[in-house]
């Protein structure tokens, strides 16, 4: 497909990244878009450093918060391609300490790679947390990227704690709920069966090195000591703070959001993903037999978006979207790709909290020739009736600890409101049993979850379910 990259959209592009990086207070913005072999289009916004306006380049490091599931999908299908492991084997299998309790099925491998294994949100089992406990912390200053004590523990805890959750999403595969601690479990499938040391060995000799990603990995310390890393930024209060803990909200299994990395290495990771995941060389990361079973639509994500093996699935008009996001402390990720065109895009920001999704999207609009940024679509009210309001209305939340994790739909004037958190926002019943909630940039999609037995028993935002209190 021959890219239609309209040179005229160029300077609305970048207009766009300066009103989201102004809007969400952000301090600096990596971008690039790619072919299979070339970089097409690569530029910097901001700082590595805003006190010291220091500038980023290629090769600065970021986190890439839930950009790492992909690369632990990737380890798992590596495995099961090797017959180390099956994806429809149930995890039980390989990690005993998981008892599969209340489950009226078992929970399978690849119910955890698209985060359908029936779990619901609950609070992050914490590095931190762990470290201390087992007495291997040393004030922040131990690297416990490949602490097998560490990752032992984790699992362990994190297997007792999904088998005590006794209300369920549904049967293992039938609803997705994103769930980062039980997607972790996979990280320690491959510490255990993997034949490496450790997760992050497992990563750097078969995904990192193959890709030439030198500075990418599952570390902590040395990242954070590199003098071209990133500050991580975040808001409190309004006022941009910063810090530069990686171990800040970190998974203490390291497969859910650890890895690190810059703008040249995930150049090379997208690449991969373009040729059909082979690495520069020509040797295979993944067969292309196994690259489509990742990518195949599974699970319902968002609005419009689908889930495969830790990679959403969207759509472009005619053309596919491909990728994944991350956001933690200081982290705010995401890469795409579009088979259609042959072109792929990074954006790595170092503050919380801005949508790296809507800059790659429009990375992609661009180089298909659209207008930058996106019309906006014009939601009608679809007119609930009392009985459906009715039906809607009450409190949604989960255990998971995050109060953008509760919502409370009530009526007001004849029609469906909307509070996140406790503060009143806008919302459009646009269709039965979706709501949505137009944000400064884009729409975000509220989807209510119904059956015969329950009626409406949750809701999904943000991929994740929230059940009715």
């Amino acid at each position: 497909m021959k890219i239609r990259m309209n040179k005229g959209e160029q300077a609305h592009f970048e207009q766009l990244i300066q009103d989201i990086m102004a809007h969400y207070q952000a301090a600096g913005v990596a971008v690039a878009v790619v072919d299979k072999e070339t970089t097409l289009y690569q530029n910097f916004f901001g700082w590595r450093d805003a006190e010291e306006q220091l500038p980023m380049d290629e090769n600065t490091i970021f986190g890439l918060a839930s950009i790492s599931k992909s690369f632990t999908a990737l380890c798992v299908l590596q495995m099961a391609e090797w017959g180390a492991i099956d994806l429809d084997g149930p995890v039980s299998r390989y990690l005993p300490e998981f008892r599969n309790a209340h489950a009226a099925q078992p929970v399978k491998v690849w119910h955890l790679l698209c985060h359908s294994a029936g779990f619901l949100p609950q609070p992050r089992t914490l590095a931190c947390d762990i470290a201390k406990e087992l007495d291997i912390w040393e004030n922040g200053r131990a690297e416990l990227g490949g602490h097998p004590g560490l990752a032992q523990r984790g699992a362990e805890l994190i297997c007792r704690r999904l088998d005590s959750q006794a209300e369920k999403t549904g049967l293992p595969g039938e609803n997705l709920s994103y769930s980062n601690d039980s997607f972790g479990l996979l990280s320690e499938i491959v510490r255990r069966y993997g034949g490496e040391n450790s997760f992050p060995d497992f990563i750097d000799k078969h995904i990192l090195a193959p890709l030439g990603m030198a500075r990418s990995g599952v570390r902590f310390i040395a990242p954070a000591q590199d003098p071209n890393c990133s500050k991580l930024y975040y808001l409190e209060e309004g006022r941009r703070r910063w810090t530069r803990d990686f171990y800040d909200n970190a998974f203490v299994l390291m497969g859910g959001g650890a890895m690190k990395s810059t703008l040249s290495d995930m150049k090379q990771y997208v690449q991969m993903y373009l040729r059909g995941g082979l690495a520069p060389g020509g040797d295979p990361i993944i067969s292309g037999y196994t690259l489509g079973e990742m990518i195949k639509p599974r699970q319902q994500y968002g609005f419009q978006q689908q889930y495969g093996y830790a990679l959403s699935i969207g759509r472009m008009g005619d053309w596919t979207m491909i990728g994944h996001g991350g956001s933690l402390t200081g982290v705010s990720s995401n890469f795409q790709w579009c088979p259609e065109l042959g072109v792929g895009v990074v954006v790595l920001c170092n503050t919380s909290g801005v949508p790296a999704a809507l800059i790659a999207e429009e990375a992609l609009r661009w180089f298909d020739g659209r207008q930058i940024p996106a019309p906006r679509r014009q939601w009608q009210d679809a007119g609930w009736t009392p009985a459906q309001i009715a039906q809607a209305a009450g409190v949604y939340s989960s255990s998971e600890g995050d109060s953008d994790n509760s919502v409370q739909l009530y009526e007001q004037d004849g029609k469906i409101a909307l509070k996140r958190a406790g503060k009143p926002q806008p919302c459009v019943a646009a269709a039965q049993d979706l709501l949505i909630a137009p944000g400064p940039f884009s729409d975000g999609g509220i989807q209510l979850l119904r059956d015969p037995q329950r009626g409406v028993w949750g809701l999904r935002t943000g991929g994740r379910i929230l059940t009715k209190q």
